[in-house]
């Protein structure tokens, strides 16, 4: 029986992962252009990092043990905690505000669903130490700009305010972090149930009325009678956070007020972006303002940033018929007979040299099976080189997509090959 991949977590094949280099390649050129700069940090972090943001309880969705010299540790479920210590530890003294994003592979021990693994690649970017408004509309900016170029249209953006829930719900972290978890989580039999041991029971029906406004800035007049008391310094915030992505072009803004993001490090601005053709598993990435810094004894600074999962953009891809953007072998070699052989070698060798993709036919095939070879591929051109082609010392290229042949020198074909290549 074969030994499968553990449960939550998948193989890719050349072709998924061509697609999936074409799409962090996007990603990490659209930050770029940002003014963001990549950073890294270690898959593996002390399990405290996470504990201490989050609480004791979140170790039963991480991957966490103890290492040989018995330390707990995790392997990360996100970057943001690991990038705010990095920050702490040896970034703080950069020219801010610092900009920088991270792509690579995280883990969570959670049920695995379509689009949502166990080990999964996540990019990710933030923003420290830049004033709320403009930092946070900037990283709203760059996660839609990522989708678009990415070739993903039909997005909604969704704006919320989680700062209004925290200032009018004054209870202890602990307690507060709780009811913003059910909300978040949309079970409200488990946020009546915490009400009530809070004595709260009064407050279920103005808080699902809240969390249930979605719209324009009509909803914060409705907001604010939901919940009467609520600092309106929040609805002031969004209108002018509207106001400053219009500049940017973004102009179909939704504010939801459900949006909540029930991480406890979250303060103030959050938002989520949907590809409405997922279905009922529509939001592809999610972000927002928070204050992680302090909870690991950082002083207090600004922070704002997004994460999504690749898979789920990927599937947005699909789900829109986006022709993602990727490479191709220029050049499959195939030496017709023996003394062909030391010929082909060194044409394949000129052409890698040159900067084009080449591979050779390594399996004795003949001319017919290694053109089906070629191919099967995806290759761009065939390369032919038999006694007619040594005695001229020529090349007889096959264009595959075409199916023309012609013979040409070699440095012909070199030119030709790292011109305008065309996209998958």
């Amino acid at each position: 029986m074969p030994i499968e991949p553990p449960r939550g977590t998948n193989d890719h094949g050349p072709d998924a992962m061509a697609r999936r280099r074409a799409v962090e390649g996007i990603l990490r050129e659209t930050a770029q252009r940002f003014g963001f700069r990549e950073i890294g940090t270690p898959t593996l972090e002390s399990l405290e990092l996470f504990t201490a943001k989050s609480g004791p309880g979140i170790v039963k969705e991480l991957y966490a043990f103890k290492d040989k010299g018995g330390r707990d540790v995790a392997l990360r479920p996100e970057f943001t905690a690991s990038i705010v210590r990095f920050y702490l530890s040896e970034l703080r003294n950069l020219p801010k505000p610092i900009k920088v994003y991270s792509v690579g592979n995280v883990f969570r021990y959670e049920e695995p669903q379509k689009g949502r693994y166990r080990e999964f690649t996540q990019f990710n970017a933030e923003i420290i130490g830049a004033p709320a408004l403009p930092g946070d509309a900037e990283v709203i900016a760059l996660a839609l700009e990522c989708l678009r170029a990415v070739g993903i249209k039909e997005v909604q953006v969704r704006i919320g305010h989680i700062g209004l829930l925290r200032s009018y719900l004054r209870l202890a972290p602990e307690d507060q972090g709780k009811v913003l978890h059910w909300l978040d989580k949309r079970n409200f039999t488990a946020l009546r149930e915490e009400l009530r041991r809070l004595e709260l029971q009064d407050l279920e029906d103005p808080l699902r009325r809240f969390v249930e406004l979605k719209g324009g800035v009509e909803i914060f007049t409705k907001a604010a009678e939901a919940l009467p008391g609520v600092r309106p310094q929040g609805f002031e915030y969004l209108r002018s956070l509207a106001a400053r992505l219009r500049d940017y072009g973004v102009e179909n803004v939704t504010f939801d007020l459900g949006v909540v993001r029930g991480l406890d490090y979250y303060t103030g601005m959050v938002f989520e972006v949907d590809s409405p053709n997922l279905g009922a598993e529509k939001q592809v990435m999610g972000g927002g303002a928070y204050n992680l810094a302090e909870t690991l004894g950082g002083d207090p600074v600004p922070q704002t940033g997004f994460a999504f999962g690749l898979d789920r953009i990927l599937m947005a891809a699909d789900a829109e018929g986006v022709k993602l953007p990727t490479s191709r072998l220029d050049c499959f070699v195939i030496p017709i007979g023996e003394p062909a052989q030391s010929r082909g070698i060194e044409v394949l060798r000129d052409l890698r040299r040159a900067g084009v993709s080449a591979d050779i036919d390594l399996a004795a095939r003949g001319p017919s099976k290694n053109l089906d070879y070629a191919n099967a591929l995806r290759a761009r051109y065939a390369v032919l080189i038999g006694e007619a082609e040594l005695n001229k010392r020529l090349v007889s290229v096959k264009d595959l997509d075409s199916g023309k042949q012609e013979e040409i020198p070699l440095e012909a074909l070199i030119e030709r090959a790292r011109g305008q290549r065309p996209r998958a």
